[in-house]
């Protein structure tokens, strides 16, 4: 998984992942991360990467459940493929 920054709203993190062939980026949103730290504010920089980091498989299992036009389950189920 890559982390690819900020989506141009700043809203979200873009991730990249190979699926076979495929490069496919999805956005992690700051409204997710900022749950999962359990914080009314943005995370930093630092904090979303080592999130997206530890959470890398669960991650890529949500894009591969989007992908087939599935619900991921919580709180993945924020993710949104570009």
């Amino acid at each position: 998984m890559r982390i690819l920054g900020k989506t141009p709203n700043g809203e979200a993190y873009r991730v990249a992942v190979e699926l076979g062939q495929e490069e496919v980026v999805a956005h992690v949103s700051d409204a997710l991360l900022s749950e999962q730290y359990a914080m009314s504010d943005t995370v930093t920089h630092e904090q979303a990467y080592e999130w997206i980091a530890a959470q890398q498989h669960d991650l890529t299992d949500a894009i591969i459940a989007l992908q087939k036009g599935a619900k991921p389950r919580p709180p993945f189920h924020h993710i949104t493929l570009e």
